[in-house]
C-alpha cells in the first residue's frame, strides 16, 4: 500500500532529523579508522553537553587514560540510575551496601555481583527503567545459548544501533553512492530482523543496499549482477557453504566484491580461507548479540581482533569460575556493561564468549579504542 502525501511528508521529516542527529554520516574516512573517530565524536559531544564531565575533561587531550575514566564516570553514572530505575537490580544490590560514587577503579567492579543470562531471560521486564509507551521495538534471540532472551529499545537507542552500523560499514570500506551492501539472512529465526536494521542505517547513510534471502548461489549472483554489489554480509556458516557453491560457477574477482562482512556466528581462519579464495576480497568478522544492541564489534582490514563500539560498552575480561578480573591479553569471559542504554540497561552482563582484551594500537591506525580478540563459546571444561 503506497503511502499519503502527509505521510510521505511525515516520513521524510523523520528521516531528516535522524540523519542530523547521526556521528557517522560525518566521518571522513581520510581521517583514520572509522569505528575510532565516530567513537571519539560520540565522547567529545558528551563532555561538551555534560557539565561534569566538562569539569573533569574538558581540558584534556582524549587518549586511553581519559576513555578509562570517562567509561568509569559512565559506569557511575548508570549505577545510580538502575539502583533508582530497574526492579531487578535493586533487588540484586538492596543488601550489597553499594555506593556508586565509591567505584573509582576498574578493581572497584568486584565488588558488584555480575549480570546472569538466566535472569534476562527468566524476568526480561524486572530490566525495564522506562514506560512500556516509550518502548520503540522489542527482540527476541536464543543467539548461541539457546536460551530466549527479550530485550526492548527506545527510538533513541534504535538510532544509536543504525549511528554504529554505518561507522562499522564504513570501515568495511563503505563510503559511496557507488557502493551497495547485499544483505543475505536466510537462516535467521530471530524475532529481529537484521536485514531491516541494515537496510535502514544504509538509507540514512546514503548507500544503497539489496536484500536477498535465497539460499541458492545462482540467484544469488544474478542479484549481484543486477544491483551492482561491492559489499556483502550474512551469517559465516551461509556465506561459508554459499562461498563453495560460488567457487564452482564464478573466477576469483570476477563479480567486483570488495568485502564480505560474516556475522552471528563464529567464522574459523578454514572457512574465511575459504571464502576470501572464492569471491578475490577480504573477509571481515562482525560480533555482536541482540541484548547488547545486534552489532557490537567488527574487525579492520588487518584481521587483528573486533574493533569495540568504544563509547558504547565497559568491557571486562573475567575468570569464568571465580570472578576474577583478568589484564589484557589474558583468556577469559567477557563481560559487557551497557554504558549508554536507558530503557533495559545491563551491568557486567555475563556474554559467555571467552576471549581477551587487546590494549594497545591497532596497525589500521586506530590508537585509542579496545580490541577483543578471537571469540570462542564458553564450556564446563
Amino acid at each position: 500500500m503506497s503511502l499519503s502525501l502527509p505521510s510521505k511528508i511525515n516520513t521524510s521529516i523523520r528521516m531528516s532529523v535522524a540523519k542530523r542527529k547521526l556521528e557517522s554520516r560525518k566521518i571522513d574516512l581520510q581521517d583514520g579508522n572509522p569505528l575510532e573517530q565516530w567513537g571519539l565524536a560520540k565522547i567529545r559531544n558528551d563532555i561538551k553537553n555534560n557539565k561534569e564531565l566538562k569539569e573533569e575533561f574538558g581540558q584534556r587531550e582524549i587518549d586511553r587514560d581519559l576513555i578509562k575514566e570517562y567509561k568509569l564516570f559512565k559506569f557511575r553514572e548508570l549505577l545510580a540510575y538502575v539502583m533508582e530505575n530497574s526492579p531487578y537490580y535493586q533487588s540484586l544490590y538492596a543488601d550489597k551496601d553499594i555506593d556508586p560514587s565509591e567505584i573509582k577503579s576498574y578493581e572497584d567492579l568486584e565488588r558488584l555481583p555480575l549480570t546472569e543470562q538466566e535472569e534476562l531471560a527468566n524476568k526480561p521486564y524486572h530490566f525495564l527503567c522506562v514506560s512500556r509507551k516509550d518502548i520503540a521495538r522489542e527482540f527476541t534471540s536464543s543467539g548461541t545459548t539457546n536460551m530466549l532472551k527479550r530485550m526492548a529499545y527506545t527510538q533513541g537507542e534504535l538510532l544509536e544501533i543504525v549511528d554504529s552500523v554505518i561507522s562499522g560499514l564504513k570501515m568495511a570500506g563503505m563510503d559511496s553512492k557507488e557502493d551497495t551492501l547485499q544483505i543475505m539472512y536466510p537462516t535467521i529465526t530471530a524475532t529481529w530482523d537484521p536485514g531491516l536494521v541494515l537496510s535502514k542505517a544504509c538509507d540514512l547513510a546514503g548507500f544503497s543496499s539489496v536484500i536477498n534471502d535465497s539460499v541458492g548461489a545462482h540467484d544469488q549472483i544474478e542479484t549481484i549482477r543486477e544491483a551492482g554489489t561491492t559489499i556483502i554480509i550474512g551469517t559465516s556458516s551461509f556465506l561459508y557453504e554459499l562461498s563453495k557453491q560460488v567457487s564452482e560457477l564464478i573466477e576469483p574477482g570476477e563479480l567486483g566484491i570488495r568485502k564480505i562482512i560474516c556475522s552471528s556466528e563464529p567464522l574459523t581462519e578454514e572457512m574465511r580461507e575459504v571464502i576470501e579464495s572464492a569471491w578475490g576480497c577480504r573477509t571481515l568478522r562482525q560480533w555482536g548479540m541482540t541484548e547488547l544492541g545486534l552489532a557490537n564489534a567488527i574487525e579492520c582490514d588487518h584481521q587483528d581482533g573486533f574493533h569495540l563500539n568504544n563509547p558504547d560498552f565497559l568491557v571486562e575480561v573475567i575468570d569464568p569460575k571465580t570472578g576474577e578480573i583478568l589484564p589484557p591479553g589474558e583468556k577469559g569471559e567477557l563481560v559487557v556493561t551497557t554504558l549508554r542504554r536507558k530503557c533495559m540497561p545491563l551491568i557486567r552482563y555475563r556474554t559467555r564468549d571467552i576471549t581477551s582484551l587487546i590494549d594497545e594500537p591497532c596497525d589500521c591506525g586506530a590508537c585509542v579504542d579496545q580490541r577483543i580478540c578471537d571469540i570462542e563459546r564458553w564450556t564446563d571444561n
